[in-house]
């Protein structure tokens, strides 16, 4: 099993270690999940928009397994390989002195000890950006989301030992949380804390259903409407969307290029937000010349 400890603050992306699953792979009428192929010329690539964490009971659907058979490469966000790198870097991030207390005011650093007070020692050498993610996991845990069982899991279940390719290095997905600045990072924790603990669950089970129905648009819309409920500038909107989406999004597309000369079909898993939006995944793949279908 997966090693869970509050430093890997990104443990939904850490744990995608190989767990024994007691349901089947497939299912008479699985969820659709938000799936497309997308083909230029002779270029095949089966996108599937995935989710860090899951729930027992939920195998891929044939069609999505079947493309995974016919495809020579799995590509995703990092590659298996490099997974263990993360926990190291997310510990060379705890600060040396007490840069929590800076970061925000005393009167939610006290929340915070009242929310997880088994962090009390040590929590101020925590920056808001961990804090936050450690946050929403222990949400997604309370709302019956496991890491263990994630789309990644279940894809490498299907895809074996055979290697996999990142589109991104685990270097580049610490940086983006942690270069947000101050003033975001505040924001988003104290809004995050401001919201009732059933809306938080509540928000997680919708986007899970979201996910379930397949539509990358209405997940883009979701993730609006998130914003919206925590009631965050557009300040601070703009700077989550800039480092978590919108540059990701351009840097995932740009190094699928070297995919685009395969001659067989690629299939490509990553966080089901970043398909989604006028400047998301399946958009930039359209302006790079491919028709998009939903499967």
């Amino acid at each position: 099993m997966c090693r869970k400890t509050w430093m890997t603050a990104t443990a939904f992306l850490l744990c995608w270690a190989s767990v024994a699953l007691s349901t089947s792979l497939y299912a008479a009428e699985p969820a659709r999940l938000p799936f497309y192929e997308a083909q230029k010329g002779d270029v095949r690539l089966y996108v599937l928009g995935t989710l860090h964490v899951g729930k027992a009971g939920e195998p891929l659907r044939q069609e999505i397994a079947q493309a995974l058979f016919r495809s020579s490469q799995l590509v995703m966000e990092l590659s298996f390989d490099d997974l263990p790198k993360m926990a190291p870097l997310m510990a060379a991030r705890m600060c040396q002195d007490a840069c929590l207390r800076k970061q925000i005011s005393s009167e939610t650093f006290t929340k915070l000890e009242a929310r997880i007070p088994e962090m009390k020692i040590g929590m101020e050498r925590i920056p808001a950006w961990m804090i936050s993610s450690l946050l929403v996991i222990a949400d997604y845990a309370k709302a019956g989301f496991s890491p263990e069982l994630g789309t990644e899991i279940r894809l490498m279940k299907i895809w074996g030992n055979r290697p996999t390719r990142g589109l991104e290095t685990p270097e580049e997905q610490v940086e983006a949380l942690a270069s947000m600045n101050d003033s975001a990072q505040r924001e988003s924790l104290e809004s995050y804390l401001a919201l009732p603990e059933e809306k938080r669950l509540s928000l997680f089970r919708e986007l899970h259903q979201t996910w379930r129905g397949g539509d990358a648009e209405a997940l883009y819309a979701w993730y609006q409407k998130m914003n919206k409920e925590q009631k965050l500038s557009p300040n601070a909107v703009k700077e989550f969307d800039e480092k978590m989406i919108l540059s990701r999004n351009q840097r995932l597309v740009e190094r699928l290029k070297p995919f685009f000369a395969a001659d067989k079909p690629v299939f490509v898993a990553v966080g089901a937000l970043h398909l989604g939006g006028d400047q998301g995944i399946l958009a930039l793949l359209r302006a790079q010349g491919f028709s998009i279908t939903a499967r």
